[in-house]
C-alpha cells in the first residue's frame, strides 16, 4: 500500500471513529443534538449569547444557528430571553439540564483533547509542524469545493 493511500486509511478511520464518539456523546445522554448544538451548549455554559455571536464563534450561519437553537430550545435545553433595553435582541442560555448535557460534552471534548496531547508527545516539534502543515491543506481541499 502506497504511504498516501495509508494516509487515507488511517483518516478515514479517525475520521469515523471520531463521528462514532461524537454519536455516543449524544446518544448517552438520551438526545437528539449533534456535533453543533453540543458545541453550542458548551459555548453557553460561559455566558449568555446571541445568535450573531454564536454565529461568530462557531463560524456558521445565523439561520444555521437559528436551527439548531430551535431544536435545543424545543429540549429544553435552551431558553431565550429578550434583551429589555434593546427588544430587537434575543439572549440564549442553558436550562439546568442544558447545563448538564454542556458539562458530559465538555468533558468528552477535554478527554479527546487529552488523547490528542498524549499522542503528540510521541512526536518531535518538527515532526508536529509537518502534521499542522499538512492537516491545514487538507482542510483547504473542503474549503475550495
Amino acid at each position: 500500500m502506497s504511504e498516501t493511500n495509508e494516509i487515507m486509511t488511517a483518516l478515514n478511520h479517525f475520521v469515523q471513529e471520531y463521528a462514532s464518539h461524537s454519536e455516543v456523546i449524544t446518544s448517552t445522554a438520551g438526545q437528539n443534538i449533534n456535533a453543533t448544538q453540543a458545541h453550542l451548549l458548551m459555548l453557553l455554559r460561559t455566558q449568555s449569547l446571541t445568535n450573531t455571536q454564536l454565529a461568530t464563534a462557531v463560524e456558521l450561519s445565523r439561520p444555521a444557528i437559528t436551527k439548531a437553537i430551535k431544536n435545543l430550545i424545543a429540549h429544553h435545553y435552551v431558553i431565550a430571553t429578550i434583551n429589555e433595553t434593546d427588544k430587537r435582541s434575543t439572549f440564549y442560555s442553558l436550562t439546568p439540564s442544558g447545563e448538564q448535557l454542556a458539562l458530559r460534552h465538555e468533558s468528552a471534548h477535554q478527554s479527546m483533547l487529552d488523547h490528542l496531547n498524549t499522542i503528540m508527545t510521541n512526536f518531535t516539534p518538527k515532526q508536529q509542524k509537518t502534521i499542522t502543515k499538512f492537516l491545514k491543506q487538507l482542510n483547504q481541499i473542503g474549503d475550495n469545493q
